[in-house]
């Protein structure tokens, strides 16, 4: 493009060789508006099954391994969040903190204990909440019929923008932290002390060393970032069921 003198999206021409996601940002960009592909969004809402949870791990990785059984920049999550809407409005929510160092044995025995046997798991980027799944059944065996059953019912919201909706005003990039201000713009990162997975894995390592007041004021950053994850979803999920009832 810069061979040809090409510096803005605008100036593309139509037949430019480009992937498929490429030029769904690019036409968005020229039409001014999403890209929304109706019939799509509705297979993927048609498909989840109730209840649903949205759900987000927050994980911690080094490059000299923490704990035995982990190796040099592998991650175990940490902490997690859980929102789970009802059909009278009513948003619930669990979450788990691992405050101290540990492998993830009682955290993921809080999630069965907060999770039901039946409805779809939401998560954004789910591969990496798979990923995490399956390294937990392998750690701990007495849970993997659990946490297999968790990847085979998890579904990806973040799949809904690389097909269904796709807006140039998210900088060609399917993060929710480019997705909310856009979709959401009344939630905001912005004000948070941890705003992102790096800042949140140092936070918790600061936290396990400290204790007292300072301790817990890093245990509240580190609940309230990723309490919004699973928020951010349940509103973004929202504001796409209307759509796809339209």
């Amino acid at each position: 493009m810069i061979a040809n003198g090409i510096f803005d999206l605008l100036s593309i021409p139509d037949d430019f060789a480009l992937t498929a996601n490429q030029k769904g940002v690019v036409q968005a960009a020229k039409s001014g508006a999403p890209i929304i592909d109706f019939e799509g969004m509705r297979a993927f809402f048609s498909a989840l099954s109730f209840p649903l949870y949205f759900l987000d791990y927050e994980t911690y990785a080094s490059a000299v391994p923490l704990l035995d059984r982990t190796s040099p920049h592998k991650h175990f999550p940490v902490q997690y969040s859980l929102h789970v809407p009802h059909a009278d409005g009513e948003l619930e929510h669990h979450e788990y903190l691992e405050r101290e160092a540990r492998l993830p044995d009682r955290l993921v025995a809080q999630l069965n204990a907060d999770i039901g046997s039946e409805g779809s798991i939401v998560s954004w980027h789910a591969s990496f909440e798979k990923t995490q799944n399956k390294e937990m059944a392998r750690l701990f065996p007495e849970y993997a019929a659990f946490l297999a059953d968790l990847n085979e019912r998890m579904v990806d919201l973040e799949g809904v923008f690389k097909a269904n909706y796709v807006d140039a005003r998210f900088d060609g990039s399917t993060s929710i932290k480019k997705v909310l201000p856009v979709i959401c713009p009344e939630l905001s990162y912005k004000e948070l002390n941890v705003q992102d997975g790096a800042t949140a894995m140092d936070a918790w390592q600061k936290m396990i060393a400290s204790d007292g007041d300072e301790a817990d004021h890093m245990a509240r950053n580190l609940l309230s970032y990723c309490k919004l994850d699973t928020f951010a979803m349940v509103e973004i999920y929202r504001f796409l069921s209307k759509l796809a009832a339209m």
